[in-house]
């Protein structure tokens, strides 16, 4: 029996399903031949690239595709592996803290839990406790807070984190140390929560892709790619891929290109995104990067043994001055 997945996703080199979504690579490699200007010892032909494709909604079969080229394969790896480097070190700062907690040492939730209901609503005991002047009613205030989620605790499991916030944050203050927790916890969130990007390469273009309108005008279809590193997240890693339709003006003096847009009505702009486990995006990545290994291994021989004839004709040819 034939295998159906192999016959119908040739060249596929790895898929990340969901239930609505799937994003997916394929190898569009090719080797270097007499149609392009560039070596055999290159080995690549400059057309190959990765192709990357997030089908946003399988339902009706809409999807969203970008280009990755080979050389930037290993910058991305590079990154990501920067990028994993943060969350181990995130999740053992995590585990230390929790097992400070567990031998009894205060844990600094004053500043990160927020209270859910009431006039408080929104803000975190530390902050609450240091944006008012009258640090006396404050504490009246959190005390009383304490009382009200203490009344309820058996019924509501979530209010011990809170009420532990509380306790914190006016052991905090007696000790003279609230404003020294507070850039404390201000400095580790903004070291948490930042984007960042891991691959963002200008918008490009799929120049074989095109639609002429009536009035002459000729669109081309565009493509823009982002991965994007968000260590707070479940899922840290987010691909965003948007294609639409553009005018692409060239400058007459130094060739260059820009893609200039269009009304809504014309550009047809879709962008899909997906969430990717640390897991999951190091598979798409090494996928790449391994194939890509391979590839060149494997075509690798037959470039040589041509570069190697030119260079023997070279020689003869040469003629000392």
């Amino acid at each position: 029996m034939a295998n159906e997945k192999a016959q119908k996703y040739a060249g596929q080199l790895i898929s990340i399903k969901r239930k609505t979504t799937v994003l997916s690579v394929t190898d569009r490699l090719s080797h270097v031949d007499d149609s392009t200007d560039a070596t055999y010892l290159e080995l690549l032909h400059p057309a190959s690239v990765y192709r990357m494709s997030i089908l946003g909604d399988i339902q009706k079969g809409l999807s969203v595709v970008a280009n990755i080229r080979p050389e930037d394969i290993k910058l991305i790896w590079m990154r990501l592996k920067f990028a994993e480097k943060k969350l181990f070190e995130q999740e053992m700062s995590q585990k230390a803290s929790t097992e400070t907690e567990d031998n009894g040492a205060m844990k600094s939730d004053a500043f990160t839990v927020t209270f859910t209901m009431g006039r408080l609503k929104g803000k975190t005991p530390g902050g609450y406790l240091m944006e008012t002047s009258d640090k006396e009613a404050a504490i009246k205030d959190l005390h009383s807070q304490y009382d009200f989620l203490a009344q309820n605790v058996a019924k509501y499991s979530a209010n011990q984190k809170v009420m532990d916030a509380i306790k914190n944050a006016i052991e905090y203050y007696e000790l003279g140390a609230l404003d020294k927790e507070a850039n404390n916890a201000a400095s580790s969130a903004d070291d948490i929560a930042s984007e960042v990007e891991i691959y963002a390469p200008p918008e490009k273009t799929f120049r074989k892709d095109i639609k002429k309108l009536p009035d002459g005008r000729v669109l081309t279809k565009c493509y823009q790619i982002q991965i994007a590193f968000l260590p707070s997240n479940k899922y840290p890693y987010r691909v965003t891929i948007q294609n639409r339709y553009g005018m692409i003006d060239k400058n007459p003096n130094n060739g260059m290109e820009t893609i200039r847009s269009v009304g809504s009505e014309l550009s047809e702009s879709r962008t899909y995104k997906m969430s990717l486990s640390s897991g999951e995006m190091v598979s798409v990545i090494s996928a790449m990067e391994e194939n890509l290994h391979y590839y060149k291994s494997c075509v690798y021989t037959g470039m040589r043994t041509k570069d190697q004839k030119l260079q023997e004709i070279n020689r003869k040819a040469w003629k000392p001055q």
